[in-house]
């Protein structure tokens, strides 16, 4: 497995934001329904980006077509980024499991996002880069039932029930973080662009 290189650049195209989810399996396991995975390599040297699924993919209107695309987040999946984390296996609320969120998977995600951000000017709120949590609760399927959603309304678990009001305090902390690691960005080259 080889990590996202830091260097890399992006395909050209119109991408408009992007939704961080977990995977809700284990460090290693990567789902091409996500166009970036960050995951545990095969040695044991910290969490790396992965791409998994071509970001050209989703550089239109999927609901127009039958061709194949990264289908991260119910009915928002045209011009969107799916960026997830390994992990969250049996998670629920109160108890993230054998695999729980690490803030070493968080420092990366928000990296890469940082990245993205920067390669096809999406601007950092809630509009644009946000949870699926975030999504599910705009939407109406937020919660821990089996067809609802709630990645990533938490960071860490927390004994208390599952509020509404966890997904964008979740939100907010992931999008500072991506704001905190584009000062760090060296400028990119502007990718964003109409694609036919």
């Amino acid at each position: 497995m080889n990590g996202l290189p830091s260097d890399a650049p992006f395909p050209p195209g119109d991408l408009r934001s992007i939704v961080f989810h977990w995977t809700a399996g284990d460090y290693r396991s990567l789902f091409a329904s996500y166009h970036v995975c960050v995951a545990l390599g095969e040695s044991e040297e910290g969490p790396l980006a992965v791409l998994t699924s071509d970001l050209r993919a989703n550089m239109r209107d999927v609901r127009h077509g039958d061709a194949a695309y990264a289908a991260h987040t119910s009915g928002r999946n045209s011009h969107a980024i799916g960026l997830a984390l390994c992990g969250m296996e049996n998670a629920t609320p109160s108890d993230f499991g054998l695999y729980p969120v690490r803030e070493d998977f968080i420092a990366v995600a928000c990296r890469t996002a940082a990245r993205l951000c920067r390669a096809y000017a999406i601007p950092v709120d809630r509009a644009h880069v946000y949870t699926h949590a975030e999504a599910a609760l705009e939407d109406g399927y937020f919660g821990c039932a089996e067809d609802q959603r709630w990645d990533i309304a938490r960071l860490t678990p927390s004994p208390g029930p599952l509020q509404p009001s966890d997904a964008p305090h979740a939100g907010d902390e992931l999008r500072r973080r991506v704001r905190e690691a584009m000062k760090d960005c060296p400028p990119a080259r502007e990718v964003r662009g109409n694609v036919g």
